[in-house]
């Protein structure tokens, strides 16, 4: 995978600074689909260092437990 010096072209530059707010944070599409989106974005350097992201949902996880969620995720 290129480095962050060696992205082509088509890769494109990392995006602006911003949060996502994603409702439904605890659910099957975040974790199916979502995260591991965000995670290939993040591994491609395509994410800005000061993204950030604000998980909503009606199950209340603590952030560690939020953080585990997402870790199992990826792995998955």
């Amino acid at each position: 995978m290129p480095t962050s010096d060696e992205r082509t072209e088509e890769q494109g530059r990392p995006g602006d600074p911003c949060v996502m707010v994603i409702f439904g944070a605890a659910g099957d599409l975040t974790g199916r689909m979502l995260i591991p989106a965000l995670y290939n974005l993040a591994r491609a350097g395509l994410l800005s260092k000061e993204f950030a992201v604000v998980g909503v949902a009606r199950t209340q996880l603590s952030n560690d437990d939020f953080r585990k969620r997402v870790y199992d995720d990826i792995k998955a």
